[in-house]
């Protein structure tokens, strides 16, 4: 009976990770991350790509229906959507990839994932947020540890839900962060073009104050 006992309690342990460790958390994923760190997803190549002139990074989907994680929260794909609930960018054939963009497909999610950035802010400093939570609203966080952009949007469906996306790009990723900032972080874009003719550490804010543009000041959200 003992023996029996002492196998069991070795065995929890390794049921806990077993549990624990069928989704993978992407928020505590290394960028750039190897193929193998990826393994679980079945990842495929979809056949697009996004990037520029100079470099293109090709996009691949998982053939899991789910397994994803974000801070902890599980990520499911949608019943009702045909959209892939990731996708995951490489530039070298899939050997490694620097970045990455999840659907959050539900307002239940949705709320949470922004919840754990925001609630994090020894980790995650928001240096971004632009737009209307009754409309879309784009705000963008930098991973304190790493550099690593995080680029979350929510919006209004159809239905009247919120709903949305995240994406993760590795630092110094610029092609990849560049073709992913349009649209609603078109200001954001606009800092970025301002800040490469700048000297020293420039803000959001600080873009703001500079260029007196009433445009980009009506929409900020960030405290002056």
């Amino acid at each position: 009976m003992k023996k029996l006992n002492f196998i069991l309690l070795m065995c929890i342990p390794f049921l806990f990770q077993s549990c624990q460790g069928q989704n993978l958390d992407l928020e505590k994923l290394s960028l750039p991350t190897k193929s193998d760190q990826l393994k679980t997803l079945k990842l495929s190549n979809s056949g697009a790509g996004i990037g520029t002139r100079e470099i293109q990074y090709t996009s691949y989907v998982p053939d899991a229906e789910g397994g994803i994680a974000f801070g902890g929260v599980a990520i499911s794909k949608s019943t009702s959507n045909s959209e892939a609930l990731a996708r995951f960018f490489s530039k070298d054939e899939g050997k490694n990839f620097q970045g990455y963009t999840l659907n959050l497909f539900t307002s239940d999610v949705m709320e949470k994932v922004l919840a754990y950035l925001l609630k994090n802010k020894s980790q995650f400093k928001l240096v971004f947020d632009d737009g209307k939570d009754s409309e879309e609203r784009a705000r963008v966080f930098i991973a304190n540890n790493t550099g690593n952009t995080y680029l979350i949007l929510s919006r209004i469906n159809g239905d009247g839900k919120k709903t949305g996306y995240i994406d993760g790009i590795a630092k110094g990723e610029d092609a990849l962060l560049s073709s992913r900032i349009g649209g609603s972080f078109g200001y954001y874009e606009a800092y970025l073009e301002y800040k490469k003719h700048k000297l020293g550490n420039l803000s959001y804010l600080d873009f703001l104050r500079e260029t007196n543009n009433d445009l980009y000041k009506q929409s900020n959200n960030l405290k002056q």
